[in-house]
């Protein structure tokens, strides 16, 4: 296809091999993912923000941080009871020395001799962490945004290219479903056979949710949970920027958590240029996203057929355009009666930036046998009666929108179609969001949830992407930090031969 912004696709044979083994200097043992969770600063600020021990009842014995810290270590040892089981006499006193250098040495000196308890834990979670949940989030998400233009994402002077954004100018999302702690699906079941009832401990905020597409749906059982990261070339230095659990059912779904969370961040980070994601978009959610100037980067939906968009006459010639591919494209009759669809060539992918709402365009250059035609389509957005049409210039009324001419813009034509090779090079950068969910599930005992009840799973998932963040903090810190030279090289007294004088 000649002169297309986007590219012809490669076919997946020929495609070049973009996954790589990580090296020695990009693993983190445990040892080292524990002293960066010991070492970040956000999980003192986030202590802070706990309400104080009430006048009444008995005192705590740990102040809130040690609370905060044991909910990010049990991510990074799998359960509760190892990541208190790994606090012995040296951990502790790692913890008293972190503690005094974040907090200060009073509040390091109220620290017991000894390490909390799992059952102190377990108090503390449930009536000390879980109430305080909806406040830890947003205090996380603001410092994280944060995280991430400190360590280079979303650069505002960073050029632009909208036909091919850069990885650490995307946002990456994508929805998963560990496992319930137990596999029973409610507290009491009666035994078929012998009438017996049994008692059974169930997880009361697991249910059932449909995974994999469209094609082969997996059933899984448990909470679901919605997770939007960046990251640029670096493996651990992905920030994952929120994580909210997705109700599912009559309540929200999946996608409309994640266009309410896209939307939030892409007001706080001014260099995202858009988001990757899987087919659960669909072009109402492409919609919203694309009005707020960002670009949706996603598969169609595979009930998406041709369509046609218009017939266009230029004096002695005709073109009938389709919409085919997620693209404007032209219907050519064949000498055997038959007719195919040929992708139009795409000169620039335009974004005009108003001041509620943004508009995007296809600049066509639809070939011709008279010389080529210059043409102007919307894509991505679909238009409605309060949006603003233009007038037919032919006849001055005024244009119908795509609603009214029940046209879903949005559904048909996208911003970078599927079938281009840009959209094989950027679509791609999606599956970091599946590693990312690779590691909640091995930060879990036997890859289940450890944690019963969503007020506490709530915790387990911010403890998780504490300790996510502070690993990404601490690589991002040894390799932007001078390493000190060596000290000189002097001579030893003992080694200097000292001559008489002549």
């Amino acid at each position: 296809m000649p002169d297309d912004i986007f590219g012809d696709p490669v076919p997946q044979g020929l495609r070049p091999r973009r996954k790589r083994q990580l090296n020695d200097q990009e693993q983190r043992t445990q040892p080292q993912r524990i002293a960066d969770c010991l070492d970040y600063p956000l999980v003192y600020e986030l202590a802070e923000h706990l309400p104080a021990p009430g006048s009444v009842g008995c005192p705590r014995r740990y102040p809130p941080v040690v609370y905060l810290l044991l909910a990010s270590l049990m991510t990074v040892t799998g359960s509760k009871r190892s990541a208190v089981g790994i606090l012995d006499a040296k951990q502790w006193s790692a913890v008293r020395a972190s503690v005094r250098r974040h907090a200060g040495r009073r509040a390091a000196a109220l620290l017991p001799v000894d390490p909390p308890s799992r059952y102190q834990y377990q108090y503390a979670e449930l009536n000390l962490l879980s109430p305080s949940m909806d406040t830890l989030q947003d205090l996380f998400q603001q410092h994280a945004v944060q995280q991430a233009l400190d360590q280079g994402l979303f650069p505002q002077d960073a050029p632009r290219t909208w036909a091919r954004p850069e990885r650490r100018q995307l946002l990456v999302g994508d929805a998963t479903v560990p496992k319930a702690p137990s596999t029973a699906e409610a507290a009491l079941i009666v035994d078929t056979t012998t009438g017996e009832e049994r008692k059974h401990r169930f997880d009361p905020a697991a249910r059932l949710y449909y995974e994999n597409g469209e094609k082969e749906k997996r059933r899984a059982r448990g909470t679901k949970w919605f997770f939007a990261s960046a990251r640029d070339d670096g493996y651990w230095r992905r920030v994952v920027l929120t994580v909210r659990h997705v109700a599912g059912g009559e309540y929200e779904d999946e996608a409309a958590v994640a266009v309410r969370a896209f939307s939030q961040l892409s007001r706080v980070l001014p260099g995202c240029m858009g988001v990757a994601y899987d087919g659960a978009f669909r072009g109402v959610h492409r919609d919203a996203l694309a009005r707020l100037g960002l670009l949706v980067i996603n598969q169609q939906h595979g009930s998406v057929k041709p369509r046609a968009y218009e017939l266009l006459r230029f004096g002695r010639c005709r073109h009938d355009l389709w919409c085919d591919q997620g693209r404007i494209a032209e219907r050519v009759l064949l000498d055997d009666g038959t007719s195919t669809l040929l992708p139009i060539p795409v000169t620039r992918l335009e974004h005009r930036q108003g001041r509620t709402k943004s508009r995007w365009y296809h600049l066509l250059d639809i070939p011709c046998r008279h010389g080529a035609h210059p043409h102007r389509v919307p894509v991505g957005i679909t238009t409605t009666p309060n949006d603003r049409t233009g007038t037919d210039p032919a006849t001055g009324r005024r244009l119908k929108s795509d609603t009214e001419r029940d046209f879903h813009r949005a559904e048909y034509l996208q911003q970078i179609p599927e079938a281009t090779l840009s959209h094989q090079l950027t679509y791609p950068l999606r599956s970091d969001s599946e590693s990312l969910h690779n590691q909640f599930d091995q930060s879990m005992w036997n890859n289940r949830m450890i944690s019963y009840g969503l007020e506490r799973q709530k915790v387990f998932a911010l403890g998780f992407v504490l300790a996510q963040n502070a690993t990404s903090r601490r690589i991002h810190k040894e390799q932007h930090t001078p390493k000190k030279p060596p000290p000189p090289r002097t001579r030893s007294p003992l080694n200097t031969q000292l001559t008489a004088p002549s």
